[in-house]
């Protein structure tokens, strides 16, 4: 099993006027084999996305009559991503998980992200482990 290092580090940023107060600013790091990928928020989307585009998948933008939405493709595979505020519905043409994109837990996080990466996207479970700095 692979290991997936989560890092967190905080840069206190001054507000910029005198009203303004210091803004705490959040920074997660996805690190698989030795290779860093920045992402934009501890979510689910944010880590299946980091992770199947480094598998190999790409990633296009699809507009429809009634909706938008996200495929992903690797040779003939696809994966279809629908987003509905904090709701995601991931799909292929036989299997469908949908969950929230926030999860607040860190071990329900990583484990809906290994579930969604193993029967959605065919990818090996990863061996997650976060480090706060």
């Amino acid at each position: 099993m692979k290991k997936a290092i989560i890092s967190k580090t905080v840069n206190l940023l001054d507000g910029g006027c005198n009203a303004c107060g210091i803004i705490e600013d959040e920074n997660y790091t996805l690190t698989i084999d030795e290779q860093a990928i920045s992402l934009e928020a501890l979510t689910v989307n944010s880590l299946v996305s980091a992770i199947a585009l480094k598998n190999g998948f790409k990633r296009e933008y699809q507009m429809d009559v009634i909706d938008d939405y996200t495929l992903y493709k690797k040779e003939e595979y696809q994966v279809t991503l629908k987003e509905e505020y904090d709701f995601l519905t991931y799909s292929t043409d036989s299997v469908k998980i949908e969950t929230k994109d926030q999860i607040i837990l860190e071990t329900k996080l990583v484990e809906k992200v290994n579930d969604i990466l193993g029967t959605i996207f065919n990818v090996e479970e990863l061996e997650f482990c976060f480090k706060m700095t």
